[in-house]
């Protein structure tokens, strides 16, 4: 493994270690790329079921949406809608401006 791909893993690492659940969800909806979600769930620090609750909140929002794959309501899909780009574009400018800002200074005793 190479220095970048090393980097990309820690930063994937603390990513997930410091998001909320809506946003790890968000992500991994972005990136799955056909993965299923039980990876999501094995590399977060949220349980199954913490992930599955925020799940059903974000489809209530109408920031995912739910589907089966080739008519299998056995094999569930869940998709990102229009509302979920803005809430992603807003995650990454927050992520960004966290990543570039100076650290707080120490004031002296």
């Amino acid at each position: 493994m190479g220095q970048f791909e090393r980097l990309r893993a820690i930063e994937d690492d603390l990513r997930v270690r410091i998001m909320t659940c809506e946003a790890e969800i968000l992500f991994f909806l972005q990136d799955s790329n056909g993965r299923k979600l039980q990876e999501l769930c094995d590399g977060s620090k949220y349980s199954h079921v913490t992930i599955h609750e925020y799940i059903r909140k974000l489809i209530a929002d109408e920031i995912i949406i739910k589907g089966s794959f080739d008519g299998d309501r056995r094999r569930v899909s869940y998709m990102l809608t229009d509302k979920a780009a803005k809430v992603l574009e807003g995650l990454c400018e927050h992520i960004e401006h966290l990543r570039y800002s100076a650290p707080p200074r120490a004031e002296a005793c």
